[in-house]
């Protein structure tokens, strides 16, 4: 079970997708693969921090 540290963390890390998510469509309609690369790269960090915190985790 998630300690309410563990879930505060988490809805940081599902807000900063979501602004991550607005920038990376800018990005891609500024046509700007630096940019798009370097947002792209801090989502799926974000993802794999979440991934770690149920890692351990087995459901019950």
């Amino acid at each position: 079970m998630l300690d309410l540290e563990q879930l505060q963390k988490i809805a940081e890390f599902v807000d900063k997708m979501e602004l991550s998510t607005e920038e990376l469509d800018k990005a891609y309609a500024d046509n700007d693969a630096e940019e798009f690369n370097k947002i792209k790269k801090e989502i799926l960090d974000v993802q794999a921090k979440i991934s770690a915190m149920f890692g351990g985790q087995t459901g019950k």
